[in-house]
């Protein structure tokens, strides 16, 4: 003979404690959520930011209006090599610029004959334009770089305003490695750089 099955107690409703208590949960929950999303957006921002090339001073390679990522943290971390494309701020305009580093902290630069000369040693620049030419733009053309300095030309050498007219510029000018070209779309590449070993040589 089957046992008539026994009725379900009824589930209690919650009270209205409990219901706070889930109500301060999501909104915890929501809190966390919005400040996790702010801290990993200014991490971002302070780690990778964005340019738009203004101007002419690094064609054929980069040309104005593409855009680019700019990396900020490995610098900070390890520093410039010779031969990095590089942002900076111009230190006589309110204008940010791309650049190719030249020569670092302790060089010595000179442009000789149409010639870079990074301590004595003449630099190799397959990135240059056919047939450009490399001349100072003042009476100067010879730098020798102090502490925290460093020496920026343009690949576009005549259409460049750079280290040749407002000398070198301080570490704090430079706003990070360029990273990626990633607008338009059809030109999407990692940015390469080309170091130029140029030490100076070791005392005998």
């Amino acid at each position: 003979m089957d046992t008539p099955a026994t009725p379900e107690a009824p589930t209690a409703a919650p009270t209205a404690q409990q219901a706070r208590g889930v109500g301060r949960g999501a909104l915890r929950e929501i809190v966390e959520t919005i400040a996790l999303f702010a801290i990993v957006f200014v991490l971002a921002r302070t780690m990778v930011g964005n340019y738009s090339i203004l101007g002419q001073s690094m064609e054929p390679n980069y040309h104005e209006n593409q855009r680019l990522l700019v990396d900020k943290i490995t610098p900070y971390l390890f520093g410039y090599n010779r031969g990095d494309i590089v942002i900076a701020r111009s230190p006589i305009q309110d204008v940010e610029l791309i650049k190719r580093l030249i020569g670092k902290p302790g060089d010595t630069v000179e442009i000789r004959g149409s010639q870079v000369f990074v301590n004595g040693q003449p630099l190799h620049e397959p990135y240059l334009p056919p047939d450009v030419t490399t001349e100072p733009t003042r009476a100067v053309s010879y730098w020798i770089l102090g502490k925290d300095e460093y020496f920026l030309l343009g690949d576009n050498r005549m259409f460049s305003q750079d280290s040749r007219a407002f000398g070198p510029v301080n570490a704090s000018h430079l706003v990070g490695r360029a990273w990626l070209l990633y607008w338009p779309l059809s030109d999407l590449r990692i940015v390469e750089h080309y170091p130029h070993n140029a030490d100076k040589p070791r005392e005998p």
